[in-house]
């Protein structure tokens, strides 16, 4: 058994979370002063990128490996 790919899994998911942390942080800020709806908006669909790659895996979804079938 590999253990490196724990802990770069758990680096990777760590880095995960402290990015939607900040980008959340920049939400806030953005959205306490008056600054433009377009900036909410591209924060929001960075967010939601990351959320589907990292913890819903949608790149497993075109791969080979594993699925249904």
């Amino acid at each position: 058994m590999d253990k490196k790919k724990p802990v770069s899994e758990l680096r990777r998911g760590v880095m995960v979370f402290l990015a939607l942390a900040v980008l959340t942080a920049v939400e806030y800020a953005i959205g306490t002063n008056e600054a433009p709806p377009i900036f909410l908006w591209v924060i929001a669909i960075l967010k939601g990128a990351l959320v589907l790659v990292y913890f819903m895996h949608i790149t497993r979804l075109s791969g080979s490996e594993g699925g249904h079938e």
